[in-house]
């Protein structure tokens, strides 16, 4: 019996698998992928933190027409592009992905109908600062040394990178603060160099180097360069180069120079007797574009003791502040933390009274305890409880739901907020669209932008990451995200960026008055601007609301001794009630400015800018110009949109002070008991350290009328202004200041004594160049109290002739 059973399986098993051997001979062989891919990352595989990473995908197709997807995948998401592949043709396409944090490789595949073909690119994570340099066409290294500088203020090693590594759209860029060119631009796109202009506007640094070679690098920047009518001249004098850097000699008596006319809104740096414009810059939106008219890409500048100086003043490090404001954490997760909270100011976000909570847990209690036992003994059926229990759970359990539906609502909402960022010059802008979904419902949503945007998942204000998501991004336009999951009652965020046309609702002119700095905002547009403000980070004003062809003027503070927010100044301390809605539309508008410039910093003036600011902005209650919505449904929508003018004080004519924090500092020498301290910090002992102190590049012309010195144990004690008294070092350490005229030095005071020094000829202490050289020394110091730290920097008050 058993061998007959076993037979009969066998035979079954046979047949079994000779009709599957049939059905599978009857499919059509499915043939291999003859796409040939590779792939390049942009900005030398270089990411920033929660940013963008451009991809140069290269598809070959030397076979039959396909179709398919090119995609990268991450544990947040992955993103893909559609690409149509004739026979024969070859095709170069960008494909932009979010990096985790400290991601080492990115997978990237071609799916078509015939396989999968995939390349794999090596990236890397930029350091946590916010003065990362990169370098353009430094094919001899000379430049790179230069950047690295010798002292304790240099900030991260600079990438090399070639005209090929700058990406077609302004995202990627936005972990640099600066770039230096010194190689062809002519080879650029016109995508790349808008891509540049959108990231000096948002306040990059873009400094070129002129010299015999002028043509070719300067060939794609025509328009935003500082100087027109340029021409190459041999045997220019470098010595002002020399001096401007404060090195007695230059690296070369002579060199061939470009130069030219000076357009309008630019200035010279530095110039010749003869009136040769060796170094210019011009402003445009919260950056500058800075041209250098000699060749600085030679060996003899890399040897040259003065050009760390000179590019510490041209870059100057944010070493200093950094370390005083606890810099490091990246500015993007910062910013997306800060929009996630200003999303999450809806109503129906907000927790349950805390009286409905307390009625619910003791009526569930009583329900589930005393009121069921009592019924169930009048009832004499006290065993019913194992069934009376499960269903009283359920049945409230149901009730608490429709409580809750009915207080967080039935509808989809969207809570949208767009930052338009514009400058004056230029007629495009970059555009973030932060929205903020609300679903009464477990379910999928598939969100779309009509735009080229990059859309992503925003990360939450609670710190915690975002996981695996089966979420899809479809680039192009429009632009698609497909598989947004969110959970009951739950809440998820999403970013869209691009760059569009736009020409600026706001403008700003600035002039000095009386050592102050007034800009004059005017309304450019045909409608009204709401709570026009200027910020930054030494703080805010609220200007108000704008009509049509309005202005008004403000001042920008000249320090915040409390340390309050931007956001605190402009609003006070209210706006946290979020179920009243106007106080729920303050709170949205301090976050967004908590976003922009970052919480309470002790900041001046604020001659040099970046990423942070400053800005002026003005509100308006529209979708924007690149709005999000969710497909196939009507949603309950909040719109705010934001416009974020980058600003740079111009500083005119007339009388301004500039503050410690306002100048770029750098350690000339030390000797004998002097080592670092950290950032901008020496510990002295019996030796000497010193300090260069420059004006910053808007103030470089400044004709001095006060020069006051300021000596502290560190930054954030100078910064802070905190008087003249001494007290903080003992006997033995002095000061002295170097007479740029002779040469020779001062004894200025005792630290011991004060710790601010007037000067009382300023021209004895600011050379015509914009330079102070002080010098500390420890002398016989008491062994009781040791080494001591000490820094140095300068309060200068003057007048800027036309």
């Amino acid at each position: 019996m058993t061998n007959r059973t076993l037979s009969t399986r066998g035979i079954r098993f046979a047949v079994l698998v000779a009709v599957l051997s049939t059905l599978v001979a009857a499919l059509p062989a499915r043939a291999a992928s003859s796409i040939d891919i590779e792939a390049r990352a942009m900005v030398a595989g270089r990411y920033e933190v929660g940013g963008w990473l451009g991809l140069a995908v290269t598809l070959d197709n030397p076979g039959e027409p396909t179709q398919g997807y090119v995609t990268a995948e991450t544990e947040i998401g992955a993103v893909r592009l559609f690409v149509e592949m004739p026979a024969g043709a070859r095709k170069v396409v960008m494909l932009y992905v979010q990096p985790e944090a400290f991601q080492r490789r990115v997978d990237v595949s071609y799916e078509e109908p015939n396989g999968t073909v995939t390349a794999s690119v090596d990236v890397s994570v930029l350091e946590q600062s916010d003065d990362q340099v990169a370098v353009v066409g430094d094919g001899t290294g000379t430049l790179r040394p230069q950047l690295i500088g010798t002292g304790e203020f240099t900030g991260p090693e600079p990438i090399a990178l070639a005209p090929a590594d700058i990406p077609e759209r302004p995202e990627p860029l936005a972990g640099l603060s600066a770039l230096v060119w010194a190689g062809d631009s002519a080879s650029l796109s016109e995508a790349q160099r808008r891509a540049l202009e959108r990231w000096v506007s948002d306040g990059g640094q873009l400094v070129i180097l002129g010299g015999p070679d002028w043509q070719a690098r300067t060939a794609a920047f025509t328009d935003i360069l500082p100087l027109d009518d340029i021409t190459a001249t041999d045997g220019i004098s470098q010595a002002p180069i020399g001096a401007w850097s404060g090195e007695d000699a230059p690296a070369l008596e002579t060199a061939t120079v470009s130069t030219g006319n000076l357009r309008d809104g630019s200035r010279a740096l530095v110039s010749t007797e003869d009136g040769d414009i060796l170094a210019s810059m011009r402003s445009l939106g919260a950056g500058r574009v800075i041209l250098l008219g000699s060749d600085f890409a030679t060996q003899e500048y890399r040897g040259w003791a003065g050009s760390p100086r000179l590019w510490g003043r041209l870059l100057p490090t944010n070493g200093i502040f950094e370390q005083f404001n606890g810099g490091g954490f990246p500015i993007g997760q910062q910013v997306d933390a800060s929009m996630s909270g200003a999303l999450s100011t809806l109503p129906t976000l907000n927790v349950p009274p805390a009286e409905l909570l307390l009625v619910i847990i003791v009526g569930y209690i009583l329900l589930i305890g005393p009121i069921s036992y009592m019924v169930l003994r009048r009832m004499d059926r006290r065993e019913l409880a194992w069934v009376t229990a499960p269903l009283l759970i359920v049945v409230f359990s149901a009730c608490s739901f429709g409580v809750g539906r009915t207080l967080k609502g039935g509808d989809v909402v969207i809570n949208q907020i767009t930052l338009v960022r514009t400058a004056s010059e230029g007629g495009t802008a970059s555009v973030d669209t932060y929205a903020g979904i609300f679903s009464p419902d477990r379910t999928d949503y598939d969100i779309s932008v009509d735009a080229d945007a990059l859309l992503g998942r925003l990360a939450r204000n609670d710190g915690r990451p975002l996981g695996p998501s089966d979420v899809e991004v479809e680039q192009g336009r429009p632009a698609r995200m497909r598989n947004l999951a969110i959970g009951v009652f739950g809440f998820e965020g999403v970013r869209a960026a691009g760059v569009v046309e736009h020409q600026p609702s706001l403008s700003v002119s600035w002039r000095a008055n009386n050592g102050d700095v007034i800009g004059t905002v005017t309304n450019t547009s045909d409608t009204t601007v709401s709570d026009v403000a200027y910020i930054s980070g030494s703080g805010g004003e609220r200007i108000g609301d704008l009509a049509a062809g309005e202005s008004a003027d403000f001042t920008i503070p000249s320090q915040n001794f409390n340390g309050s927010s931007a956001s605190d100044q402009v609003y006070g301390f209210g706006g946290f009630d979020t179920s009243n809605e106007e106080q729920r539309l303050v709170a949205v508008r301090r976050q967004v400015i908590d976003a922009l410039v970052g919480f309470a910093q002790f900041d001046g003036v604020g001659f040099d800018v970046g990423r942070r600011g400053p800005y002026v902005i003005g509100w308006r209650d529209d979708a924007g110009p690149m709005p999000v919505s969710v497909e196939g449904l009507v949603a309950q929508t909040y719109l705010s949109t934001v416009e974020v003018l980058s600003v740079r004080p111009s500083i005119g004519t007339g009388e301004v002070t500039v503050r410690p924090q306002n100048m770029a500092v750098d350690i000339v020498s030390t000797e004998g008991d002097a080592n670092p301290g950290g950032p901008g910090m020496i510990i002295l002992g019996d030796g000497s350290v010193t300090y260069s102190i420059a004006l910053p590049l808007e103030a470089a012309d400044l004709v001095p009328t006060r020069v006051e010195i300021v000596v502290g144990p560190d930054p954030s004690m100078v910064m802070n202004e905190p008087g003249g008294f001494g007290g903080f070092w003992p006997a033995g350490f002095t000061l002295e200041v170097r007479d740029p005229t002779t040469g020779e030095w001062t004894l200025v005071g005792d630290l011991s004594e004060r710790s601010a020094f007037e000067i009382e000829d300023p021209a004895t202490a600011l050379s015509d160049t914009g330079r102070i050289e002080v010098r500390i020394t420890g002398v016989g110091a008491n062994p009781q109290f040791g080494q001591q730290s000490v820094f140095a920097s300068a309060t200068v008050t003057g007048v800027i002739d036309e």
